[in-house]
């Protein structure tokens, strides 16, 4: 019975760190960008497309996959920084390599 009291407590205790990025549990826009700044996918830089909006800054989507994930993020921002209507909140996307 002791050995069995010992096992769950450290069980228990182990599973009380902070969240991790694998985890499953909700985690910040802050740290899914510094995973991705320390993991290259396919050797290939990951890039975060983003929006300048109602002054601050918001991370959308990561993409990632692409033989040149940037062009890739380039070329999905460009009609909806061009003209106003194609997006419901006002503001300026923009693309960041994460390394």
């Amino acid at each position: 019975m002791k050995k069995i009291v010992i096992i769950v407590s450290i069980l228990l205790l182990s599973g009380c760190t902070d969240v991790s990025i694998v985890s499953g549990e909700s985690i910040e826009s802050r740290e899914l960008e510094d995973f991705f700044r320390k993991h290259k996918i396919n050797e290939n830089y990951p890039v975060a497309l983003k929006k300048h909006s109602l002054g601050s800054e918001s991370y959308l989507v990561t993409i990632h996959g692409y033989p040149n994930n940037l062009s890739v993020c380039q070329q999905l921002i460009e009609p909806y920084n061009k003209g106003s209507e194609t997006s419901v909140i006002a503001g300026t996307y923009f693309c960041s390599v994460l390394r």
